[in-house]
């Protein structure tokens, strides 16, 4: 939201009305002229531009670790409480990871699952176990030390943000705007993440697919 309200200070012609949520709106229901989302469009009627790619990473806090160590390889994370996201219901508790050619699954077990991904995220800074996260809803708390990251070699699976809409038509020139103000800022967010060692520059590839 800090960004858009600089984009809207500096182009005070725009106007906003927003709905957060953690599951896809419908867009002609609710009447959304365009959605951020995680994921590549999987309806081919829907028109957008990938605005990057997101490493996930494995977080926790600092205060974590101290009372319940760290990690090193995906088989200690049966010792570890896990933090889940769920969607209609069913948590997210098959967690993924690669090294090279090797994939490693873990069926987690934890105490914790939210339907709201900031509050899998507070969790996480407050110390109540271990969360998958994207490294932008990570960023803050990566970047002032309230969370690190473990187990870097492990990748969980790479995401992709994008901003899509329901038409061509829907494509305005504000649409244009807010995506190139997106990707100029998550691209700044993304290099400090790097310059700190959260993750490697070879887990972005850098396309802009555009639809």
């Amino acid at each position: 939201m800090p960004w858009i309200d600089e984009l809207m200070a500096t182009h005070p012609g725009l106007n906003l009305r927003v709905q957060i949520t953690d599951t896809n709106v419908d867009f002609y229901r609710d009447s959304v002229d365009m959605a951020l989302r995680y994921g590549a469009p999987s309806d081919t009627n829907l028109y957008g531009f990938k605005i990057c790619d997101v490493p996930r990473l494995l977080c926790a806090s600092p205060d974590y670790l101290s009372r319940h160590g760290r990690p090193i390889h995906p088989d200690d994370l049966e010792n570890h409480n896990g933090l889940f996201y769920q969607l209609q219901d069913i948590p997210f508790d098959l967690w993924t990871f690669k090294r090279g050619d090797e994939e490693y699954r873990v069926k987690m077990t934890g105490d914790r699952a939210s339907n709201d991904g900031d509050l899998v995220r507070r969790w996480c800074v407050a110390g109540r176990g271990l969360a998958i996260k994207s490294c932008l809803d990570m960023s803050d708390d990566l970047l002032a030390g309230r969370v690190t990251t473990i187990m870097p070699d492990y990748a969980p699976p790479v995401s992709e943000l994008w901003l899509i809409c329901p038409t061509r038509q829907s494509i305005t020139p504000a649409m244009r705007l807010l995506r190139d103000d997106l990707r100029a800022k998550v691209g700044e967010l993304m290099n400090a993440m790097i310059a700190g060692g959260f993750f490697p520059p070879d887990r972005l590839s850098g396309g802009k697919k555009d639809a």
